[in-house]
């Protein structure tokens, strides 16, 4: 039997862990996120998905917001923002989100990828 653990998981996108502005509404407040993602064939574009720490806590616990809510995440040095759909709230409390646009992190070369495009 084979191990395919590591079938989920893209060595060739680091993805981002570290502070970011997140924008929900018009408020925008700086939390710590955890990104990653991978380049899906079928789709033909890159996918991804994170999680975005203490939000809640620090829009204030009445400005929560729930599934389906939209944000925006904006990394330093990133290139621009990117756009993402919050899926769920997990048992700590961090809002897991889907990636809508591209991911607000780099992605890897056309020569790192084999001539695809990962986006």
């Amino acid at each position: 039997m084979s191990d395919h653990a590591d079938d989920l998981h893209d060595e060739d996108d680091p993805g981002y862990r570290g502070p970011a502005e997140v924008t929900v509404g018009d408020r925008t407040v700086a939390v710590d996120v955890e990104i990653s993602g991978r380049f899906d064939p079928l789709l033909g574009r890159h996918v991804w998905r994170g999680r975005l720490r203490r939000l809640a806590e620090t829009l204030g616990t009445d400005a929560s917001p729930a599934p389906g809510t939209t944000v925006t995440i904006t990394v330093p040095d990133a290139p621009e923002a990117a756009t993402a759909r919050i899926s769920e709230v997990d048992l700590w409390g961090s809002h897991m989100v889907d990636g809508v646009s591209r991911p607000p992190y780099p992605l890897p070369t056309e020569s790192e990828t084999d001539g695809v495009d990962p986006a």
